[in-house]
């Protein structure tokens, strides 16, 4: 369904840009964000000396394609920055040495993550946080408190677990209702995942370890063991978790800060959240959004005038601008914060009033290390269900290593 709708957004973007045939000045755009059309289709009607075509791909960061002679000229999406693909990326010094862009209005931990040795290859375009939320009034987090910390969730949690009655059971929260709880929560305990320089998964082995005995600590000691969470959660959690909260049946939901803007209005109206973090930061969630131009772009100049374009603070008030004006469900740029601290700060709360006071400023964000190009794949298949098995009630013990190391030796069978 996915692959259809981007393909008649594709197809409506060329037919009202009228680039049915690829021209000099036409360049190709690899994404696997769906919202890029609507861009695409402002930047062709705003000018006529470049045109851009909009190709979609399920991996635009396959290093394979990028580096032969079938590489698009420009590529929107995730991994970019990752070890064995930012390589295969044209330099952009050129960019900011002709003062065409200006990396100062960038985030800028976010910005380093697309250098290497100060040189620029990818550029940021949006990001993601996490987010605790609860229902209104519900909770004491403290009123100008940006960040709710793991150890401030299990604390305020068991108050909920107090509120139990014969007729009315109640449970602050589970670790296990959340895989991106369980996996955040080990972030902010410093696992440190990161990879080499040849693209291997590395990871401090001692504080993964400390986030899931955390979290084990929980199941057992605050919420009466493991068959207690999950008779509770067979029995009540059939609902998603905003429901639960305004049911007043549960006292905390993970989210991030996408997913809250996507709860239908009548319900969030009710609800409340903080940034879920560590003391005095928030990690940025895993899926950052870059933009880069290809070494083998055969239209470089098009390709930059179209970067250029899409980091320019003007041009990203003009997109959520139009965004509201069709009403279309998407957050931010490309369904994310942008990068840009500007927008944040003063744009996107004029539309999203839930974030006036909310932006953290950049000393707040912590961003990722530079993580495997399947990294999504490999938190998922390996790292998380290892988290998960470590706080039921009879744990497999293998260490992380044999288990990545099994994974690893499947996907080459595979």
């Amino acid at each position: 369904m996915k692959r259809l709708i981007f393909a008649f957004l594709t197809l409506n973007v060329m037919m009202l840009t009228g680039c049915f045939l690829i021209d000099n000045k036409t360049a190709i755009l690899s994404t696997d964000r769906p919202e890029v059309a609507a861009y695409v289709e402002i930047f062709n009607a705003s000018q006529s000396e470049y045109r851009i075509e909009l190709v979609y791909s399920e991996q635009p960061w396959d290093s394979r394609t990028l580096n032969s002679q079938n590489a698009p000229d420009i590529v929107i999406s995730r991994n970019l920055a990752s070890n064995t693909v930012i390589t295969a990326f044209n330099p952009l010094t050129k960019l900011i040495e002709k003062e065409l862009f200006d990396p100062s209005t960038l985030y800028q931990p976010l910005y380093a993550t697309g250098t290497r040795e100060g040189e620029p290859y990818v550029l940021p375009v949006s990001f993601n946080l996490p987010a605790v939320m609860y229902r209104q009034g519900a909770v004491d987090t403290g009123d100008s408190a940006l960040i709710i910390t793991p150890e401030q969730m299990k604390s305020i949690a068991g108050d909920f677990n107090s509120k139990s009655t014969d007729r009315f059971r109640v449970k602050g929260f589970v670790p296990s209702w959340s895989e991106d709880f369980i996996y955040y929560n080990s972030v902010i305990q410093g696992t440190s995942y990161g990879e080499t320089a040849d693209g291997s998964t590395i990871w401090n082995n001692d504080n993964l370890t400390a986030s899931a005995e955390f979290c084990r600590d929980w199941t057992e000691n605050l919420n009466s063991g493991y068959a207690e969470e999950t008779d509770f959660t067979l029995t009540y959690c059939y609902d998603p978790g905003y429901k639960l909260l305004n049911a007043e049946r549960i006292g905390f939901s993970f989210t991030t800060l996408r997913d809250f803007l996507s709860i239908p209005a009548e319900e969030r109206t009710s609800l409340e959240f903080k940034w879920f973090g560590g003391d005095g930061f928030i990690p940025v969630c895993d899926d950052i959004n870059y933009i880069g131009i290809p070494k083998e772009s055969s239209k470089k100049k098009t390709a930059e005038a179209f970067l250029v374009w899409m980091l320019s603070a003007d041009t990203q008030r003009t997109l959520l601008e139009s965004a509201q004006f069709k009403r279309l469900r998407v957050f931010g740029i490309c369904d994310g914060l942008s990068t840009i601290s500007e927008i944040n700060e003063k744009v996107i709360p004029e539309y999203y009033t839930r974030l006036i006071g909310l932006i953290p400023p950049s000393e707040y964000l912590r961003v990722p290390a530079s993580l495997p190009a399947d990294w999504d794949e490999i938190r998922d298949g390996v790292f998380i269900p290892w988290l998960m098995d470590q706080i039921s009630e009879t744990p497999r013990m293998p260490a992380v290593s044999d288990r990545l190391r099994t994974w690893l030796l499947q996907e080459k069978k595979n």
